[in-house]
């Protein structure tokens, strides 16, 4: 079957097998008819295609008015490895140069990883993921795993043992969705109920200002991390008003603006972490908008300040003196991956 992209047509494609930035050595790929006819124009000696062994030369860049010392593998006629310096600028100039040659630079996704079945997916997401979990799972889906597991499905006999591994994976479809996208927890509640400490005490620095007074967050501000080897993106937002008429400071439109971004954030989270102030009786405790109730995990903060905790039936926390944070991220790992996958078990991926 041919690519669908037409550049993929091109007599010579340049396609760069490193990612770009400064490196100790970098690599590209020419690929193409008459590869070698191209890179002889620049190269300082002719070579011949052999897969046992690598060659020595120096490439000429015109525009630096400098040669570039190469290693060259050239292992069939239409491909030739260029191994360099890793510094963008002299990588930049050798695409340059044989893009005034007629090279088409295709990136390497586009060249190797072409299609969407499981297997290309695998291999487009794994040089970006986050942890070595993710990792061995989407090499597991690279090598077959869900293939063979709708094979074994459909060789069963046992409706009974189809069902339950059918089941398992429509459980495993959303983890196919975060393998390189981190699942989203937005932190949301009244102002003042400890939003932004608590994103700085699961983050372990100040990420954001904390202030007494109402409104200090305008914006979202969020950080990456890892929890049990699955990423995860933890975002402070604009909190929102007890009682408007009460305030002695109303919202100004700077943070209105600001709520209406949670808002926002909160329609596209995958778990919202709804913040009460436990010192507040329970007729000035707010409560999380009825729409979001199926996503939302209730967290009880400033329970350093409260004598007795016992009658707190969530989960609860202390931002000020990291007081239960720990479980609090079991129980976010629990909600959002209740049943994680073994390292070769069967995840969809999308695309």
């Amino acid at each position: 079957m041919k690519p669908a992209n037409s550049k993929l047509y091109c007599p010579l494609l340049i396609i760069r097998l490193t990612p770009p930035g400064r490196g100790a050595v970098a690599a590209l790929l020419l690929h193409g008819e008459n590869v070698l006819d191209v890179f002889h124009r620049h190269f300082s000696k002719r070579i011949e295609p052999d897969e046992t062994r690598h060659h020595f030369g120096t490439f000429q860049l015109e525009h630096l008015n400098r040669t570039e010392q190469l290693v060259v593998y050239c292992p069939n006629r239409n491909e030739v490895e260029l191994h360099c310096h890793g510094g963008e600028i002299i990588v930049a100039e050798i695409e340059a140069v044989l893009i005034r040659d007629g090279a088409v630079p295709v990136p390497w996704q586009e060249f190797f990883c072409r299609g969407n079945s499981q297997r290309n997916i695998a291999l487009r997401q794994l040089p970006f993921a986050p942890t070595e979990r993710t990792a061995q799972i989407l090499l597991a889906q690279y090598n077959g795993a869900l293939e063979r597991e709708l094979s074994y499905i459909n060789s069963l006999q046992d409706e009974t043992e189809k069902e339950y591994r059918r089941k398992r994976l429509e459980e495993n479809v959303p983890i196919g969705k975060h393998l390189i996208e981190p699942f989203r927890v937005v932190l949301a509640g009244a102002s003042n109920a400890g939003k932004s400490s608590l994103l700085n005490a699961v983050a372990g620095f100040q990420r954001s200002i904390v202030h007494q007074t109402p409104g200090t967050t305008r914006d979202v501000v969020s950080f990456q991390t890892a929890i049990n080897g699955f990423p995860f993106e933890f975002s402070d937002t604009a909190g929102f008003r007890l009682n408007e008429v009460d305030c002695a400071n109303p919202a100004s439109p700077i943070e209105q603006e600001g709520i209406k971004r949670t808002g926002a954030m909160l329609t596209e989270s995958d778990l919202i972490l709804w913040l009460i102030d436990a010192t507040l009786s329970a007729q000035e405790q707010l409560m999380p908008p009825v729409e979001f109730l199926s996503k939302t995990l209730l967290c009880f903060n400033k329970i350093d300040l409260l004598s007795d905790c016992e009658s707190l039936n969530s989960v609860s926390v202390s931002a000020a003196t990291g007081e239960g944070i720990e479980a609090l991220l079991e129980t976010v790992l629990g909600q959002l991956i209740p049943h994680p996958p073994e390292p070769d078990e069967a995840v969809p991926l999308h695309y």
